[in-house]
């Protein structure tokens, strides 16, 4: 392990310990006492590396190295987690730009272009509904209504920000000296391990395609209540659920369909339910399927309703993205020459990367991920991987920011 891989494992370590709750539960969520303590150490380590440090009205703190021009290259991911989730998602992306950009600084003096380090904030929609917060803030699509969206101890947003220290500005528009973005991210999944590669230079990120089906009956004895006579939500609930696996089983090469909660109230065996809520995440690679699974969607509520009320909310419907050619292409010619043992990947996980890439030139940085475990406290990418992801990023950087 070289001394850049040190530093990130042992940051890795330090910084996830901010995370760990009073009741012990592994969990850094927005605003709280857990992202104080790591906005805290992060500057702290942006400042060993000789970066200017700030932070935006919404929160994004930003670790600054003044270049020759106001061109910015920007480097980073996100700060906060899920509920019980590990140290490596998000953090180690902004723990390798640190790294990266701190050394080349300390190696080859002012860059031609002003690079900055970016810790996002929201990224997981971790306490809000509202999901990469940090990220569309910077697109400046983000706007003063969201600052009313509540988490679940009823908390406004915009309290939330002030609480913690920010919306002390007015929020700002899209950012207009902001040239590139990369972000060096673990891969979520097992595709790099298994074809034993150490660099995923990803091409593209799926689109999300996310929601609740609400379906709404009548709540009467299990008993006393004959079949003929029942608004029972549930069989309703369970045959669309059918179907909409069914259609995506007929394109399942190409898009991933999956139901991952359902509540039935109010829950009890000698009960008919009165309403079935269940989730739906659609991911897709292609746009075309992207806007057939939302007709799709649609078209099974239209025929689906009648004794029972079907609605749908739909708080996520991100397109899916191609990443920067350019940028694609240059991290090939990198990976070529320094003999790196890489492999092209697309995404099927959503990144701040997603939301930038349709306003800005953005690439991605992949490295393996144990077993393909992720958003779990079992997480882990190896030192080795590690060493050769801060090394790419590095030489990116350099390519991008110190030669330009």
């Amino acid at each position: 392990m070289d001394k850049h891989a040190k530093w990130i494992t042992e940051a890795v370590e330090s910084v996830a310990e901010t995370a760990l709750r009073e009741d012990g539960e592994y969990w850094r969520s927005t605003y709280t006492r857990e992202d104080d303590r790591a906005v805290a150490l992060l500057k702290e380590l942006m400042k060993a590396k000789g970066m200017e440090v700030c932070s935006d009205a919404v929160g994004n703190l930003f670790g600054r190295i003044p270049g020759r021009s106001q061109e910015v290259i920007m480097a980073g991911s996100h700060r906060d987690t899920v509920r019980r989730g590990g140290k490596y998602d998000g953090m180690l992306g902004v723990l390798t730009a640190i790294e990266a950009a701190g050394s080349l600084q300390e190696e080859a003096g002012i860059p031609e272009k002003t690079v900055e380090v970016v810790a996002f904030c929201e990224e997981e929609s971790s306490r809000f509904p509202t999901s990469y917060l940090g990220s569309r803030y910077l697109c400046g699509e983000f706007s003063e209504i969201e600052l009313a969206d509540r988490d679940a101890e009823g908390i406004p947003l915009g309290e939330a920000m002030k609480q913690a220290g920010y919306l002390k500005e007015s929020l700002a528009g899209k950012r207009m000296d902001l040239e590139r973005f990369v972000e060096l991210h673990i891969e979520q999944g097992g595709i790099l391990e298994q074809k034993q590669k150490q660099i995923g230079i990803v091409t593209a990120i799926v689109g999300l395609f996310s929601g609740e089906v609400y379906f709404k009956g009548h709540q009467n004895h299990a008993g006393t209540t004959p079949m003929y006579m029942r608004k029972d939500p549930t069989p309703v609930a369970a045959e669309f659920i059918y179907r909409l696996n069914q259609w995506a089983m007929g394109h399942q090469y190409d898009l991933v369909c999956t139901v991952g909660k359902m509540n039935i109230k109010p829950g009890n065996a000698n009960v008919i339910a009165d309403e079935v809520m269940f989730t739906f995440d659609i991911r897709s690679s292609k746009a075309e399927l992207m806007q057939e699974a939302a007709e799709v969607v649609e078209q099974l509520k239209d025929e689906m309703e009648g004794l029972i009320e079907i609605s749908i909310v739909v708080p996520c419907n991100e397109p899916p993205v191609s990443l920067d050619e350019e940028g694609v292409a240059l991290m090939k010619q990198i990976a070529d020459n320094g003999n790196y043992n890489y492999m092209e990947i697309v995404s099927g996980a959503g990144h701040d990367s997603q939301v930038l890439a349709q306003s800005f030139p953005v690439n991605m940085i992949f490295v393996p991920s144990v077993q393909g475990i992720s958003h779990n406290e079992n997480e882990f990418t190896r030192a080795e991987d590690i060493e050769a992801g801060i090394h790419f990023l590095k030489d990116f950087l350099r390519e991008a920011a110190w030669k330009a």
